[in-house]
């Protein structure tokens, strides 16, 4: 205690001088000693608060290289398991320059839960948005999940074992029964939060699709045959980015049935949560009773069976902490206006075959097409926005409307499909058109601008254009009846060349060989001695000299006369005819020329 008294009036220092005379006067070690007079000036009031270090908080690692570290971290995980460890990922990132300081993992640790940057804070999903639905049936959501069976060869269902021969650690197994998975397709009504379920071979293919929404809209009857809720046309159908779902003739299906289709993100799959815990209820409360089966009993059909049996049990007796009421009770509070009775299974089975049917637009801006029970009849297309004449369009049965069609168009700017309704055309006498104008008798009009004549008339303004702007259709008409070239003074056709041309570098001519090749020489067509004069004697006529012959028999006998030797021989025929000139000029006084 004396020694804690004399430290708190010692300066900074000349503690240890202090500790030391402690130590040896008691027989301990200075550092007993130290403690022994610490714990004397907190029992005394004496002890001082630790001075904050000046670095504290400061840290030999940047923020942007824990960032580095978490970065890494984050993105090296798989199937929700942390791949690489702490300290190996810290001396990775150092070791390439990415990290100028290594500390040890736990200090590295502790920065990153101090900044929130711990791998478990960055795995975290983004908030989301609750969202509500105004009525019942106004949203289902539909979900399809592999089952825990699989059909074998010879047609049983066996289920996928968890520590068997079909799993993931075996791919090469699990490939063998892929095509034979039992699919499980669960569908949801949002508001009520019914559930409904079906089993399905094949995989997740289209038909297996429209095959569960078509089950789902039709009512269906409990084993005492009494009618069951949750059933009707939806008015919307959120599902994932499944091709099944997203398929030509699935989304036909929807337009066809005036049901709104929406997709949730890639990789966001709460989206859609209803339905993805949906599946697990279902996988839970259901599949895990079918190991108690034997294998052999198993069928689809049989499956299915429970699975409704299932489906009526749970909606019609858990209730639902939202609502506080069962399911089947909250979906039977769904008012008449919004439950529209789906048609027939065998009708709605045959839309799909249908539907999303190409056409091509004829001249007459008409499409054909053939409802079955209808006949073929013969669309009018001319107040369709959009459509032009070649244009390929879609054509759909319109379920509530028929022999009315659905016509598809592409819209250009969204690339989405816009549905019109359209009646077929009234045919009169002779399988005329009733309301077609009489030939010889009635005036009409020119059919309404196509799109394709707008764009083609505007180019055709600009091709022709005049200095004042714009040509006129009557301007456009007389310079296409002139022969005038289109773009005729806006743009020179060679100006790239030239400028290509102009751009050329200057290049080093090289000093080159002269070449050995000689030109071929050709000899000239030789003629006899007889045909050589009939040619002489047609150029000289009176003038020709018969001794030609002998001459030219003597000159060149049998081996011929060259051709081009008798024009030589004519013109000095002709000119030893001429008569020598008289000499003439000045003459020397008594003297010679």
């Amino acid at each position: 205690m004396n020694a804690a008294h004399e430290l708190a009036a010692t300066e900074h220092g000349s503690r240890g001088a202090v500790v030391a005379r402690v130590a040896e006067g008691l027989g301990l070690s200075p550092g007993r000693a130290s403690t022994l007079i610490t714990q004397a000036q907190k029992s005394l009031g004496l002890a001082t608060a630790r001075k904050r270090r000046s670095d504290a908080g400061e840290s030999a690692i940047t923020d942007a290289e824990l960032e580095t570290i978490a970065g890494a971290i984050l993105h090296d995980r798989r199937a929700g398991k942390w791949m690489i460890p702490l300290q190996d990922t810290i001396d990775m990132l150092h070791a390439g320059g990415k990290i100028a300081t290594r500390l040890s993992a736990s200090r590295v640790g502790c920065l990153l839960r101090e900044r929130g940057m711990q791998g478990r804070s960055l795995a975290a999903p983004t908030p989301h948005v609750r969202m509500r639905t105004e009525h019942v049936n106004a949203v289902w959501q539909i979900d399809a999940s592999v089952c825990v069976l699989y059909k074998t060869p010879k047609g049983e269902l066996l289920l996928l074992e968890e520590d068997g021969v079909h799993y993931k650690n075996k791919p090469d197994n699990l490939k063998r029964v892929m095509d034979q998975l039992l699919v499980r397709f669960v569908g949801t009504e949002h508001a009520s939060n019914a559930i409904a379920v079906r089993f399905y071979s094949g995989g997740e293919t289209t038909e297996n699709a429209l095959d569960f929404l078509m089950w789902m809209m039709t009512q269906r009857n409990d084993a005492a045959g009494q009618s069951m809720p949750l059933h009707g046309v939806p008015y919307m159908l959120y599902t994932d980015q499944g091709g099944c779902f997203k398929s030509a003739a699935f989304r036909n299906f929807c337009g066809a049935m005036d049901i709104r289709q929406q997709w949730h993100a890639p990789r966001n799959s709460r989206a859609t949560g209803q339905a993805e815990v949906s599946q697990n209820i279902t996988e839970r409360g259901l599949e895990s009773r079918l190991r108690f089966l034997d294998p052999a009993t198993i069928t689809v059909a049989r499956l299915n069976a429970m699975g409704e049996l299932w489906m009526h049990s749970r909606n019609g007796t858990r209730k639902h902490s939202r609502h506080g009421m069962t399911p089947y009770a909250a979906w039977s509070t769904i008012g008449t206006e919004h439950l529209r009775v789906a048609p027939d299974m065998d009708i709605m089975r045959e839309l799909p075959v249908s539907l999303a049917q190409p056409r091509q637009v004829s001249g007459g801006m008409t499409v054909s097409f053939a409802v079955k029970g209808q006949g073929r009849r013969d669309y009018d297309l001319r107040y369709v926005p959009g459509v032009s004449i070649r244009d390929k369009v879609l054509v759909a049965v319109n379920p509530f409307a028929a022999p009315a069609v659905r016509v598809g168009v592409t819209d250009r700017e969204t690339g989405e499909i816009v549905w019109h309704q359209v009646e077929p055309v009234k045919e009169g006498w002779m399988g005329y058109a009733a309301d077609a104008p009489v030939l010889g008798k009635d005036d009409y009009k020119a059919m309404p601008a196509t799109p394709v004549d707008e764009r083609r008339a505007r180019i055709a303004a600009q091709a022709f254009a005049a200095p004042g702007g714009p040509a006129t259709p009557a301007q456009v008409k007389a310079a296409q009846k002139a022969g005038a070239a289109p773009y005729a003074g806006q743009f020179d056709p060679f100006a790239d060349i030239k400028a290509k041309a102009a751009s050329l570098p200057a290049y080093l001519q090289r000093p080159g060989v002269p070449h050995a090749a000689a030109a071929t020489i050709v000899e000239p067509m030789r003629l006899s001695v007889a045909e050589a004069c009939k040619r002489m004697r047609l150029a000289l006529g009176d003038d020709y000299d018969p001794a030609t012959y002998a001459w030219l028999t003597e000159r060149y006998g049998d081996a011929g006369v060259p051709e081009d030797v008798v024009p030589g021989l004519v013109a000095a025929r002709r000119q030893a005819l001429i008569p020598a000139q008289t000499k003439g000029g000045l003459r020397a006084v008594g003297g010679a020329l």
